[in-house]
């Protein structure tokens, strides 16, 4: 195989195959770090409850059913509430377990997104790898 060959097959191997990865985990990281948001937002929420006592009595809130569209909703019993735990699967906890359950969650994230992280500084190593293979092959 030529040379002209060879930099076209490594230039579409770095546009083709590294970088849609590189995207994918950018992606994937992107959408963590909306569900760790939303889980800071809840347990801020929840210690709001807790500190201010709304937590003994029936309440009224807005709530969004989507696209920035809200309703009037009554909460008849604040102390107890349900947790998407994933799958579509929701689980009723105190508030206190609700806290511990986020705290669990938002851990967990976290380790997650160390992970993609490493991987997106070995896929933009293999990127400048692969890149300087090319300026090497040209220089031939």
């Amino acid at each position: 195989m030529n040379i002209l060959g060879k930099v076209l097959r490594y230039e579409t191997f770095i546009n083709d195959v590294l970088k849609e990865q590189l995207k994918k985990i950018h992606s994937e990281l992107d959408k963590i770090h909306g569900e760790i948001a939303e889980y800071v937002q809840l347990r801020s929420t929840i210690e709001t409850l807790k500190d201010t006592g709304l937590a003994e009595s029936q309440m009224k809130i807005q709530v969004d059913i989507g696209s920035n569209f809200y309703m009037q909703a009554k909460i008849s019993d604040p102390k107890t509430i349900y947790i998407d735990i994933g799958l579509k699967t929701y689980l009723e906890c105190t508030l206190e377990e609700a806290v511990q359950l986020i705290d669990l969650r938002t851990k967990l994230l976290f380790e997650i997104i160390n992970k993609l992280q490493e991987q997106s500084a070995n896929t933009k190593a293999h990127i400048k790898l692969v890149l300087h293979g090319l300026q090497e092959l040209q220089k031939i």
